[in-house]
């Protein structure tokens, strides 16, 4: 989700210190506020928590450090990410050249400029900290995470990394003459391109609305349909290949330069990082849009940029992990480490990516690890770099003429990593849109901006994307962009200011009649409620004179009840729907026949079945109403988005029994192991006793396939002849 504002980490470290200890707390604020008084430890807090926010006390704190735990710092404040992983920070220290990673780490903790993360405490839990090597003994089972303010980072930013200058270093000029041989040998991957020779392509910049776009097609598909995800954490078979075929979220994009592995799957990582998607009960639904993206592309480049570090699921070696991430994630530190080096090279020059990658090959503690696999060192950062990166506009690339590329920060790369002012990355022109008399829209994409793209998402469908994308105008899309607080209004104000030529009255009348049409609710202070038990019982009381507006085909709602003449009624039950549902259904005995009891269900009940049951088509008998449990019915249930756990909670509900053994067989049948056939002798013995007998020794029992009754037994064809052998070994004779 995108990166909360300032208020959230001050409340975060408020109650981060709250879970520390008395002493350490005074530790803890001695280095950071110097506090000359003994003062109460709910007023050493909101000291704390305001020295914090001071940039004077935290630019003397900072110069009371080592070289080290500034680096650290520096490093949070380049992501713009004020949370990490504590396992990747040290990742990155120990590429620096820092021989301790934890040293730095147990620096600023104590300096009150780093703080653990707990999970307990985003929930105000009772967690207690007494030291922080107790912290780190016991790091749980989402292992252990740290955070620091976005303004104690920011204070860092300029603290020199250490980081070689590649593009100097592959000339020759970085390093000793003791390292001559071995450069010549690397010359390959560390030779820069120049900064613009006139044999090179002009530099290549994307227009950072890629993943955007991408990301509004899913949140548009999600919509419709959730995704489905497995106890283990990844997707259902039909998800899988939705995400992995759809050509809108796995194709290559128009200005492709390197292929995204599983890039369907890449979106939706990203997605459900921005909060564009969440989990809810096993399925992954359509959150909301973000609202930077409303704030132009500089804001919502910086939210995506600030995610990155978070990604867990998908990674450019291996692409989709399925929901089970490898033990070691060594590619957020990398990713960070792989920009700093670029913003280490002059800012007009060129450096190949494969530059980088032997870099971090030699220097990060993951790969530089004899013992690591082969397959672990495959190469990514090009893939990285120019197919993940280069569409977030955070570099800029070049082809040499042998096809080798070259990469550089963009001015939102440099932007963002916090070493130069915003650029200006939206053009003004504001005509990019053609509105066609079929309903269908088309945008030119290079007037399109963030902004748009989020209004133009919700009330039309993605059909195409590339320099010209194609949007279509449906009912179904128009309703729910009224449904979301859109009106016929908006949308055509939002249609008129961005379209190229008048829009057509065709499209106008469309919208205008979607609108009209759209069901509106009506909201009734009291009502009273009337259930018939048929549709033609409702028909006749109508016909009669029933003060009542029709709902269903069964039911109809009266305002005022003063109006009702309720003598003319039989009145077979009252529902008070604040108490708990009632038990009203009887499982037949086949496991997949429902009787509801008419005199105790409710309205409820009439919207939950039809979702997983089919109505049986004939009159109630007995004050009951039939309904069945077909495979057909539970697919829709299924497809519709009801797990097989919500199942079973309406009929301990309903029927107060568990889920009949029928009814599962039905619902989860595609999930369980396969039967199979398999030919087996039946052992009739003379009585139960006999039976407990083989099956209890040990010489017969190990020949026993299973207990088919009490004096039944299941023998298999090649174990016949050997049982036959024991048996007649203790007497027991056997007929042929």
């Amino acid at each position: 989700m995108p990166t909360p504002d300032s208020a959230f980490w001050s409340d975060l470290l408020r109650s981060t210190l709250a879970s520390y200890d008395e002493a350490l707390l005074r530790q803890v604020a001695a280095s950071l506020i110097k506090p000359r008084n003994q003062w109460p430890v709910e007023d050493l807090i909101e000291r704390c928590v305001a020295g914090a926010e001071n940039p004077a006390v935290l630019d003397r704190r900072l110069a009371d450090l080592d070289a080290a735990p500034r680096r650290l710092l520096a490093l949070i404040g380049h992501s713009r990410q004020p949370s990490w992983d504590l396992g990747n920070l040290i990742e990155m220290l120990f590429a620096l050249g820092s021989e301790d990673g934890l040293q730095p780490v147990f620096a600023l903790l104590n300096a009150g400029l780093l703080y653990p993360r707990l999970p307990e405490t985003d929930g105000g839990g009772s967690v207690r900290i007494k030291t922080f090597e107790q912290w780190l003994a016991f790091p749980g089972a989402s292992g252990l995470a740290v955070f620091t303010s976005p303004l104690i980072a920011s204070r860092a930013i300029g603290e020199d990394l250490g980081l070689p200058d590649l593009s100097l270093e592959a000339r020759g000029e970085g390093r000793g003459a003791s390292e001559e041989d071995s450069d010549k040998r690397k010359a390959s991957v560390h030779t820069p391109l120049a900064p613009r020779p006139s044999s090179l392509a002009p530099a290549q910049e994307s227009d950072g609305l890629e993943w955007l776009l991408r990301m509004s097609v899913l949140w548009q598909q999600t919509k419709a349909t959730p995704l489905r995800r497995t106890q283990q954490g990844d997707f259902f078979k039909r998800d899988l290949e939705r995400l992995g075929q759809d050509p809108l979220l796995s194709g290559p994009p128009a200005d492709r330069l390197a292929d995204v592995p599983d890039l369907g799957f890449f979106i939706a990582v990203l997605a459900e990082r921005e909060g564009i998607l969440h989990e809810t009960e096993g399925e992954v639904r359509a959150g909301t849009l973000p609202a930077a993206w409303e704030l132009g592309l500089g804001p919502a480049l910086e939210s995506l940029w600030s995610q990155l570090p978070r990604l867990r699921a998908w990674n450019p070696l291996d692409g989709w992990r399925g929901g089970e991430p490898p033990a070691g994630n060594p590619f957020p530190s990398a990713y960070l480490l792989a920009f700093l080096l670029l913003a280490r090279a002059p800012q007009d020059a060129w450096v190949r990516p494969a530059a980088i990658e032997t870099w971090l090959n030699e220097q990060h503690p993951y790969w530089a690890d004899e013992s690591r696999r082969p397959s672990r060192r495959g190469p990514w950062v090009e893939t990285f770099l120019l197919g993940v990166a280069y569409h977030l506009r955070l570099v800029q690339a070049v082809c040499d003429p042998s096809g080798a590329w070259g990469v550089r920060l963009s001015p939102a790369g440099r932007w963002l990593l916090g070493l130069a002012e915003a650029p200006a990355l939206e053009i003004a022109y504001t005509q990019t849109l053609l509105v066609q008399p079929n309903l269908e829209i088309i945008a030119y994409r290079q007037g399109l901006s963030s902004s748009l793209i989020a209004k133009l998402t919700r009330f039309a469908a993605w059909k195409n994307l590339s320099t010209a994308c194609t949007l279509q105008l449906e009912p179904d899309t128009v309703y729910r962009a009224l449904e979301s607080g859109e009106t016929y209004e908006s949308i055509r104000q939002a249609l008129e200011q961005h379209s190229s030529k008048v829009l057509p009255n065709a499209v106008l009348d469309l919208l205008r009649t979607w609108s009209n049409k759209r069901d509106r609710i009506t909201v009734y202070p009291s009502a009273t409620l009337l259930e018939f038990a048929t549709p033609e019982d409702l028909q006749e009381a109508l016909a009669r004179g029933v003060p009542g507006v029709r709902i269903s085909d069964r039911m109809a709602v009266v305002a005022n009840e003063d109006e009702m003449e309720f003598r003319h009624f039989r009145l077979s039950g009252t529902r008070d729907y604040a108490l708990p549902p009632d038990r009203c259904v009887t499982v037949e005995a086949d496991g997949v026949t429902l009787a509801v009891d008419l005199a105790r269900s409710d309205l409820l009940l009439e919207t939950e079945l039809p979702r997983f049951a089919e109505l049986i088509d004939r009159p109630p008998t007995n004050g009951r109403r039939l309904y069945r449990l077909t495979p057909m019915s539970l697919e829709a249930a299924r497809t519709g988005g009801m797990l097989l756990g919500t199942l079973e909670a309406w009929f301990q509900q309903r029927a107060g029994q568990p889920l009949p053994a029928a009814a599962r067989l039905l619902m989860a049948g595609d999930q369980m192991p396969p039967s199979h056939f398999q030919k087996h002798l039946v052992l009739h013995v003379p009585n139960a006793e006999t039976a407990d007998g083989l099956m209890q020794w040990p010489e017969t029992r190990e020949l026993i396939a299973a207990r088919l009754g009490p004096a039944a037994l299941a023998v298999t064809e090649e174990n016949a002849e050997e049982l036959r052998r024991r048996l007649k070994a203790v007497g027991l004779g056997l007929l042929e």
